[in-house]
């Protein structure tokens, strides 16, 4: 039996259907999104800032960029694990990334993890 491919389900759906995710899963956040300007996808931009983002089966990331409501512009890193056991070092690890974008961008970076698995 052919192993299910989250990663690229995911990635279909963030294109096609990125805003009823974000209202779906992250209410809040969607409804300070300018629904009218058209998200940027920072792909190039995240993998420079990490380089070890590439799509593998466990995990994939997504930046985008947003025009808020207020007129701002704003980063959203989604990020994604598929694994069917806890990682003790996630929550350094994402903070680490965090800090990179910072760095990267001089602004702080809005992040939301799905996690998925049997745990």
């Amino acid at each position: 039996m052919k192993p299910i491919d989250f990663v690229g389900a995911w990635q279909y759906a963030l294109k096609h259907f990125l805003q009823s995710f974000l209202e779906v899963a992250f209410p809040v956040i969607a409804a300070v999104i300018d629904w009218k300007v058209p998200p940027v996808s920072l792909d190039k931009e995240l993998l420079e800032i990490l380089p070890d983002a590439e799509p593998d089966p466990e995990r994939f990331d997504k930046l985008i960029r947003f025009r808020l409501i207020s007129g701002l512009d704003a980063c959203l890193w989604i990020h994604f694990e598929f694994c069917n056991h806890p990682d003790p070092d996630l929550e350094d690890r994402l903070n680490n990334h965090c800090q990179r974008f910072f760095d990267r961008f001089g602004v702080g970076v809005t992040h939301v993890t799905v996690l998925a698995g049997e745990e």
